[in-house]
């Protein structure tokens, strides 16, 4: 454990070395621009590897024509993961029981023609029958947490989804954060499709 705190550190005193060597060397030349240029990049490799891991939040919303019983139901089951989101691929065990603590993985997706591991290890952390489910998944020093908040809306349903990823490092946590605010999630739209159609909406270029 210690000795891959000290080797995740290297990368950080690296960069922060480099950023006081440029930084002393645009002072002695204040009018090169390449110094202050290089004395940037240096700036972003120490926020990248900063030894304080960030927080990635995200919280979309959708309507699905869809009761909210229905909606629970597909949720509920890992296996429908995939119909939806085509970065990971079949859940093992494909049916567990919906209760807390239960675990799963899933096989290797694709992102665009490239499969794609997925090392997490998932989990059910809170279960409300039919208004709200949590999943927890960890793995390689990460861990998301995926909540769906159900609200009926009659023959409708308002999906809210929070997502909240940990591990990463803090300035890039905070970027992915501000930029999800702002673009619309493919993932979430491609639910609403599966939901309301009732079957896959596989995209190989699909990504949040």
């Amino acid at each position: 454990m210690r000795l891959g705190k000290a080797v995740a550190s290297l990368p950080f005193a690296f960069w922060t070395l480099a950023a006081l060597v440029t930084l002393a060397l645009a002072a002695l030349h204040p009018l090169d621009g390449q110094w202050w240029l290089m004395f940037a990049i240096c700036l972003v490799g120490v926020a990248l590897y900063f030894p304080v891991p960030g927080t990635a939040r995200l919280r979309k919303k959708i309507t699905v024509e869809r009761p909210q019983s229905a909606v629970y139901d597909f949720l509920n089951q890992p296996d429908n993961l995939h119909r939806w989101n085509p970065r990971v691929g079949a859940a093992q065990p494909a049916n567990i029981p919906v209760e807390v603590g239960q675990e799963w993985t899933y096989s290797p997706g694709r992102w665009w023609f490239v499969p794609v591991p997925s090392p997490l290890r998932h989990a059910f952390s809170k279960v409300d029958p039919s208004h709200m489910i949590e999943i927890t998944a960890t793995g390689r020093r990460i861990r998301v947490i995926y909540a769906y908040t159900l609200r009926d809306l009659g023959q409708r349903t308002e999906v809210i989804l929070d997502v909240a990823l940990t591990g990463m490092p803090a300035a890039l946590g905070w970027l992915t954060s501000a930029i999800t605010k702002v673009y619309p999630s493919r993932d979430l739209a491609r639910l609403k499709r599966a939901l309301e159609l009732g079957s896959s909406t596989r995209d190989p270029s699909a990504s949040h």
